[in-house]
């Protein structure tokens, strides 16, 4: 555990050096991730799931929706709606979670991953799509990988116990999953310039951001208790985790592909670094406690 802890640290630290080569591998590096290996995770999560899996998706997606109801009561600005509510779970959460609190976490956070995702990218589509009618939306919405692949985990359901021999493939699915996400946000970081101003500016947004999760998921773990909801009380640092968690990354692929700008791109490398040193407080906090 004191050494492993810092591997995704020296993932991150390894993609910020291969940043610096004048080689184009963050586009292959994220479509390999996105559309391989992170479909692949969750369909054998999904097929084998715990019980408390679909209560956490379903958790998730709720705390989302209220998170974009209040954020939408702020500014109606696309950009920082998503910002505010859709989390970076997989690669950055996934990595430190499964480092810090094992196999029951991964799962807890592939689970959360799932729910963020398959609302994240549908309410992404619907708000930055706007001149695109309903139709296509939906269309953009159910191409997206999370959600095939949870169908056909869901088809898998029936062959589970086949699936779980599989589990040695899982591990190293798993492991490149933490991997090539620290990897590519670290290229991601390397090549994106970011002032004090942008930093004074992400401040209160992730205080705030913070502190909203924090509430929401103190309610989730408290309901689940009187569900007795084992995943989730087995894992409620994992849970908590969630607090720390910045922007997702993707947010700059729908608004690149359907705003044609970037101005999330800032906010996500501030979020990011932020989110770092405040999951360093929160890995020292756990160990020193341990």
């Amino acid at each position: 555990m004191p050494l492993s802890i810092f591997s995704p640290i020296i993932y991150l630290l390894f993609g910020l050096v291969l940043g610096k080569f004048p080689i184009e591998l963050k586009g292959r590096i994220s479509m390999l991730l996105t559309k391989v290996v992170i479909p692949l995770v969750i369909i054998y999560n999904i097929a084998t799931h715990q019980s408390g899996t679909f209560a956490i998706m379903l958790g998730i997606i709720i705390m989302m929706f209220l998170m974009l109801g209040l954020s939408r009561m702020v500014t109606k600005d696309p950009v920082q709606n998503l910002c505010f509510f859709y989390l970076n779970i997989g690669w950055l959460g996934l990595p430190i979670a499964s480092t810090l609190f094992g196999d029951g976490a991964a799962m807890v956070i592939i689970a959360a991953y799932v729910g963020s995702s398959l609302f994240g990218n549908s309410i992404g589509v619907g708000l930055m799509a706007q001149g695109q009618d309903i139709k296509t939306r939906i269309k953009h919405t159910l191409q997206a990988p999370p959600v095939w692949a949870l169908l056909v985990g869901i088809l898998c359901l029936p062959f589970h116990s086949s699936i779980e021999t599989l589990k040695p493939v899982y591990d190293v699915l798993k492991f490149l999953m933490g991997f090539m996400g620290m990897v590519v946000l670290g290229i991601w970081l390397s090549s994106t310039k970011i002032t004090a101003s942008d930093f004074k500016s992400a401040l209160i947004p992730f205080f705030i951001r913070c502190i909203t999760i924090f509430v929401f998921v103190s309610v989730f773990i408290f309901i689940c208790q009187y569900y007795d909801v084992a995943l989730v009380l087995h894992n409620k640092p994992t849970l908590y985790l969630l607090c720390l968690l910045p922007p997702a990354a993707n947010i700059i692929v729908l608004e690149t592909h359907y705003m044609k700008s970037g101005r999330s791109a800032s906010i996500i490398a501030c979020g990011t670094c932020l989110s770092i040193v405040a999951i360093a407080a929160y890995v020292a906090f756990v160990l020193l406690k341990a």
